[in-house]
């Protein structure tokens, strides 16, 4: 039976950052894994609740196009980042900072992603239809909520939300993680003024 680590140990493992580097890297790759399994999935339910006629099979055709899009999308980023946290240096012992800069990045990215493939896919989606293509997915008319109505109108709403819901995002995320790199600089640099 294998002796259990003395807290001494198993805390000065967290206070370096290998932990948290090693356990977010491993995250992200699930996280790759989970999207992945989750566009099959989303996929399939999508078949179960569209029309029947041509121009709703052809329109969510090109709707599941994107959302294999949006599912690779989601898994390549992760799996990117994944590397970049397994491969980020150790200045000091500070992980969490440039760790969380990043997953504030990777968050932005992510939302982008999703919403700028799946805005512009349901929104051809629904000009294809006429409207007779459903999304009876909660999660999806969550995302995408211009589901309804007039066929170019509805279309239109969908491509405008996804557009710029992921140019928000992506500013947002961004903008978080260089605010916080701000913060850091400014606590570095205050700290050096009072040690002269």
């Amino acid at each position: 039976m294998p002796t259990p680590l003395p807290a001494p140990a198993l805390l000065r493992l967290i206070s370096e950052g290998r932990l948290f580097k090693q356990s977010f890297a491993w995250l992200l790759r699930l996280l790759c894994v989970a999207a992945l399994v989750e566009g099959v999935w989303v996929s399939i339910e999508l078949w179960r609740g569209g029309g029947t006629s041509t121009q709703a099979v052809f329109g969510q055709l090109i709707f599941q196009a994107a959302l294999a899009l949006a599912a690779y999308l989601v898994a390549h980023l992760a799996w990117l980042r994944a590397q970049d946290v397994a491969a980020m240096p150790q200045t000091g012992g500070e992980v969490i900072i440039p760790l969380s800069r990043l997953l504030l990045r990777l968050a932005g990215e992510l939302y982008a992603s999703l919403m700028v493939a799946l805005g512009a896919g349901g929104a051809v989606m629904v000009w294809i239809s006429a409207g007779d293509a459903r999304v009876d997915q909660a999660l999806l008319r969550l995302l995408l909520p211009g589901f309804g109505g007039d066929p170019f109108p509805a279309g239109l709403n969908l491509l405008l939300t996804g557009l710029g819901c992921g140019a928000l995002s992506l500013l947002a995320g961004y903008l978080a993680s260089e605010l916080l790199g701000l913060l850091c600089a400014i606590e570095s640099n205050t700290r050096s003024v009072k040690l002269d």
